[in-house]
């Protein structure tokens, strides 16, 4: 790894120098790869969704942070470039996202407007979510956006893909090589004519993620050793078609298949004689018609998603059984939006939306029943339960009005009723935002109930699932007050403040069943009081043919337990385990004529392991730095090499207690688009 990050080094030298030396083209690049695709519009987009949801804080991730992060996860994009908290046990493993002090599967995840977040487990792995496969990423902050439906108690993560309707055939290809053994191949070929786009994509990443680390755990002297049983692989691939029916009318179709395999290390402290892996198949098929007319606007939306769970556990020298079991999942959605515009100043719209989940739970694999045979003695044989198949329907009704009584002022009204088999339940949101200084301050601020229902796993899994569990319930309240203005041809601002009061009821945990610690079961155990600041800024600064660029994230959250359970409870008025009070990230970039540069810094406050707050994590920095340099050639193509260092500093750190992070990590890749 060292020889590499020494040759990497020299790459660097040689990219800014040739970056340097050679004339650049007339058009800024973008950070990684280039010029973003100019037919993608993100704001449509978000502007249609904020039209129900007019107090909500909704950022966005830049497209060209998008763009110079293709070969990533969508966890370590959201770990360096948003507030957002990520804990994560390793590369290509689980890595779980959480808002504002809240729980990860709080969090709800949509597709194109589709809700993917897993029914059995009710928690997105975001490690498995290549950023190749997205075009634009919005995040949305609470719970206001009953218009995003159920589970979003924390926030949402909302990722979109774009047609590019550009005549001919276009395209990229790309490959990246790096340190433990990680190499990265994607492709994507987009054709397009007046009515018709089509885009295919494929991307494939392995590592043997054999990094070394600091063991500190096993002796009283640290020393290094090599990480085991954690190499990773998966492949995915996209067909997205667009047709433009009429001037009013779009379908769309997206199929997506992904396959990921992966070993499951074990936590330091622990002597490795037992081996896990765990094998994962994801497909997801998208349509929608959009039609919009006047004052009129239809959406129709239909999804399938199908998963798949292979977990095999095996010991050394075989002297136990091996365990095991086989789980998957298919989801079917519908969901019918239509709003109208009755007056230029006031919206109104109704969302239906069905849903159906089917789950299979086995148990255990089927037992070897050599193994209970001892000479000509026959051992009873543990029986099998057979698997559960559970289903679940969900329907939902979401109403909005917007108003807006004068040009510089808007306020909005949510309501939404959601069936869940036997239960019922209402939610609700209030906001208003304020528009001032010709738009360049923003004031706004929402109230909002909404509530999640329990995983499929927290109702069926065996042993321990537990049917009488209550539906989580959140209340929230947040206001934020963001400034924009482009002073002139060279310098332009952008910031945002924001602050908000949760509480959480209900909180879904894990817990001994009356004692038993062989059993655990859900309960209904926590209340929570979460309250927090955001802040985000962005200065970009342009002197003829050089661009600079500022921008960060922080974060401050204070995540408690309000209530106690017992006398003697430890919890109150403590810490939620593994929510960093503090989070913050810094970018400073620099481009001239195709060649850039960038630094990036992410810190994580120290995170409390146990209820009580006696066992913490220590904080960390964690610096990542990229290079490179984009040339054009007359034809049209491009080729864009670059050099990626990721923890510079060779820092050790841990993002969830005794799963140890990797150290200094060197990748080049390479990009060709034409």
């Amino acid at each position: 790894m060292r020889g590499f990050c020494s040759m990497g080094w020299l790459l660097l030298v040689l990219l800014l120098g040739d970056g340097l030396s050679v004339s650049g083209q007339g058009r800024d690049s973008i950070a990684m790869y280039g010029v973003l695709d100019t037919v993608q519009v993100v704001r449509r987009r978000i502007q249609h969704a904020n039209e129900a949801n007019a107090g909500a804080r909704v950022s966005h991730i830049d497209p060209e942070i998008i763009q110079a992060n293709k070969t990533r996860s969508m966890a370590e994009l959201l770990t360096d470039y948003t507030s957002v908290y990520i804990k994560s046990l390793g590369m290509g493993a689980l890595s779980t996202a959480s808002f504002r002090g809240a729980g990860a599967s709080q969090t709800r995840v949509n597709w194109n407007g589709i809700n993917i977040t897993p029914p059995m487990s009710g928690t997105f792995d975001f490690s498995q979510i290549p950023v190749f496969f997205t075009d634009n990423i919005s995040l949305y902050y609470g719970s206001s956006h009953v218009k995003n439906g159920t589970g979003a108690i924390g926030g949402s993560v909302n990722f979109f893909t774009d047609p590019v309707w550009q005549r001919g055939v276009s395209g990229k290809v790309l490959g990246e090589f790096g340190s433990y053994g990680t190499h990265t191949g994607g492709g994507q070929v987009n054709i397009g004519t007046a009515r018709a786009s089509f885009k295919t994509r494929y991307y494939y990443q392995h590592s043997d993620n054999d990094y070394t680390y600091i063991n500190k755990i096993l002796t009283n002297v640290p020393f290094r050793e090599r990480r085991q049983d954690a190499r990773y692989t998966q492949w995915a691939a996209m067909q997205e078609a667009y047709f433009r029916l009429s001037p009013y009318t779009r379908l769309t179709a997206v199929g997506w298949y992904q396959e990921n395999s992966r070993m499951l290390p074990q936590p330091l402290g622990l002597v490795n004689t037992s081996h896990e892996k765990q094998w994962e198949v994801n497909a997801r098929a998208y349509a929608g018609l959009d039609f919009a007319k006047g004052i009129h606007a239809l959406h129709l939306k239909a999804a399938w998603l199908y998963y798949r769970q292979n977990y095999d556990k095996w010991y050394e020298g075989g002297f136990f059984d091996p365990e095991g079991n086989r789980n998957k999942s298919q989801t079917w959605q519908a969901v019918a939006d239509y709003s109208v515009a009755p007056c230029e100043n006031l919206v109104a719209d109704v969302t239906v939306t069905y849903g159906y989940d089917r789950v299979r739970v086995c148990s255990y694999m089927d037992i070897d029943s050599s193994k209970y045979v001892l000479g000509d003695v026959v051992y009873d044989i543990p029986e099998v339960e057979p698997p559960v198949v559970a289903r679940r329907n969900v329907v939902s009704l979401q109403a909005s009005v917007q108003w807006s009584p004068l040009a510089w002022l808007s306020v909005n009204g949510q309501y939404m009723f959601e069936h869940n088999d036997s239960r019922g339940v209402s939610t609700g949101a209030l906001g208003m935002v304020a528009n001032l200084l010709g738009r360049e301050l923003q004031v706004k601020g929402s109230v909002a109930y909404n509530y999640r229902f329990p995983s499929m796993n927290d109702l069926y899994w065996r042993p321990g699932g537990n049917p009488e569990v209550r539906p989580e319930k959140g209340y929230s309240y947040d206001m934020a007050v963001s400034y924009r203005k482009d002073f002139n041809r060279q310098w332009a601002f952008d910031a945002e403040a924001a602050g908000y009061l949760m509480y959480i009821d209900d909180w879904i945990l894990w817990l001994p069943k009356d004692g038993n610690q062989w059993i655990w079961t859900p309960q209904n155990h926590r209340n929570v009081r979460s309250v927090g600041t955001e802040l985000y800024g962005k200065l970009t600064y342009t002197p003829g043919a050089w661009r600079f660029t500022g921008s960060g994230n922080f974060s401050w959250s204070q995540s408690r337990t309000r209530k106690k359970k017992h006398v003697d409870d430890g919890s109150y008025l403590k810490q939620i385990p593994y929510v960093p009070r503090f989070k913050w990230n810094l970018r400073a970039a620099a481009e001239w004529k195709g060649a850039f540069f960038s630094w990036q810094i992410t810190y994580i406050g120290r995170r409390f392991t146990t209820t009580d707050e006696e066992y913490a994590t220590d904080p960390y920095p964690v610096h990542n730095l990229a290079a490179g340099y984009g040339y054009r050639f007359r034809n049209g193509m491009r080729i864009t090499p670059q050099l990626r260092v990721d923890n510079l500093f060779d820092k050790y750190y841990e993002s969830t207690q005794y799963y140890p992070m990797p150290l200094r990590n060197c990748l080049f890749s390479m990009m060709w688009e034409f």
